[in-house]
């Protein structure tokens, strides 16, 4: 293996925070022999602490004021749903961990709507393909769509990123990426968060 070689291999290692692989189902799996684990434990400890750095920017902080329409034609503002938990989710058509988590975010809906909790789930897509996909998947929460300027506003480079505001409209916790092969993963990582906050 030349010299090459291993820096496109680190290049690649220390940059996957910084796209959309995240997590577990996404990581790129190359057929080199000579990344040592010493490599992959440094990437992986870079990458936790890039996930940190992302959390404690938001955790306690008050949720955006944006004006946006769900695909129904419902206004929904984040920062103005307070007494409400709230699942602010993002995601795109094209993102495979995005659509593996959809049945848990129908589950969360599901098992705890009547406990007023709620996902918003913003698609970076334009309408049409939003449509497309709440069509195919059966998607049973609040979607809405060309929200990429709000995903920027909230720093969101990896996908899906959702965060967890509580019913006085402060953001409890951030949950950065998903498995790509695991539906329930979401539903597992969000469920203790969200009934610490139920009454």
């Amino acid at each position: 293996m030349n010299h090459f070689s291993m820096t496109i291999k680190h290049w690649m290692l220390l940059c996957s925070s910084l796209f959309l692989v995240a997590l577990m189902g996404c990581r790129t799996t190359g057929s080199s022999s000579t990344t040592t684990v010493k490599d992959s434990h440094k990437g992986e400890q870079e990458f936790q602490a890039y996930l940190d750095r992302k959390r404690n920017g938001f955790v306690g902080k008050k949720a955006p004021s944006m004006a946006l329409t769900t695909l129904d034609g419902k206004a929904v503002n984040p920062a103005d749903l307070k007494g409400k938990i709230v699942l602010l989710n993002f995601w795109f058509a094209a993102c495979k961990p995005c659509i593996t988590e959809i049945p848990s975010l129908s589950e969360l809906q599901k098992n705890y709507g009547d406990k007023n909790f709620m996902v918003v789930s913003i698609s970076t897509d334009r309408r049409t393909v939003a449509e497309a996909v709440v069509q195919k998947y059966q998607m049973t929460y609040q979607i809405v769509a060309d929200g990429k300027a709000f995903a920027e506003r909230l720093k969101v480079v990896t996908f899906p990123t959702s965060f967890l505001i509580d019913q006085k409209g402060v953001i409890q916790e951030v949950f950065i990426g998903a498995s790509a092969d695991d539906a329930t993963y979401t539903y597992s990582e969000v469920k203790p968060h969200l009934e610490a906050l139920l009454p």
